[in-house]
């Protein structure tokens, strides 16, 4: 049975070091795990002999849960391994990863909040909410969340997908942009769609959303119709941009992203089932 992952806030919000229980801890950004098959980390006197942050997180099945940052320098013990948060996915159960990627998130906040971006006086944490407040000017810093789109655009039996350079070969996604001030999320996917790739797309429709750790996005889905344009990468963006049918597709974005969904939810739909 997966592990319940419960969000909560500590007692007392000045306690940054770790007690006893799970351990969503980070050595240079990646996430530590312990054993085959893969677990967190539970040994509490190796964590804190090498914590340099820590937060209360909630609880793993009524078990406290705790995020931590490790110095770069930690050796870790024998059976003990560092991957990154995109490699996790496929080893730790989904309530597992949720609780790594609220983490990641929380630590990048705490770091870079850690000072007031308004007087520059350091911060401390809020009692009853997550929290840093300033005590000079009273200003309370909270955890960032940026909202983008992302959006897979058709065209009868073919849909239009992007490639970035940095992208393992032969990979290809679905345009995604930040949503800019004063915008809906429905003008932010057609700009988007328009800026990387020239095409002009009507009825934006929601299909999902997912929290993205890469720092702290929220990425929203829609599907949006072809209305006109021919294909013109941004080239200061991407690589490529270019139609695909549905029965010649590329290598596709790993299955835990909202973008595979958005293409394997369109593929269902658009592909005739197989004859029995």
């Amino acid at each position: 049975m997966e592990p319940v992952f419960t969000p909560g806030l500590p007692e007392d919000p000045r306690e940054t070091l770790p007690v006893a229980g799970s351990f969503c801890a980070f050595l240079d950004g990646d996430l530590v795990l312990v054993g085959e098959p893969s677990r967190l980390p539970t040994d509490l006197q190796v964590v804190s002999s090498a914590t340099v942050r820590g937060l209360y997180l909630g609880s793993l099945d009524g078990t406290p849960l705790w995020a931590v940052e490790l110095r770069g320098d930690t050796s870790l013990p024998k059976g003990w391994r560092s991957v990154s948060l995109r490699a996790a996915t496929a080893m730790v159960p989904a309530s597992v990863w949720r609780a790594a990627s609220y983490a990641s998130q929380l630590l990048h906040w705490d770091r870079t909040a850690s000072f007031c971006g308004a007087c520059g006086s350091r911060t401390e944490p809020v009692g009853g909410e997550r929290a840093r407040r300033c005590p000079a000017c009273d200003h309370r810093w909270y955890p960032r969340v940026s909202p983008c789109t992302i959006t897979l655009v058709h065209d009868g039996d073919r849909v239009l997908m992007t490639r970035k350079a940095e992208w393992p070969a032969g990979r290809y996604g679905l345009v995604a942009g930040f949503l800019e001030p004063a915008e809906t999320l429905e003008e932010c996917a057609r700009r988007e769609v328009l800026e990387e790739t020239g095409v002009t797309v009507e009825a934006p429709v929601y299909q999902g959303s997912q929290p993205w750790p890469f720092p702290h996005q929220l990425m929203v889905g829609f599907r949006a119709r072809y209305a006109s344009g021919e294909v013109a990468h941004e080239e200061s963006e991407l690589e490529d941009a270019r139609w695909f049918p549905v029965d010649a597709l590329p290598v596709l974005p790993p299955r835990f992203s909202i973008a595979r969904r958005l293409i394997d939810d369109w593929v269902d739909e658009v592909r005739p089932p197989k004859p029995r």
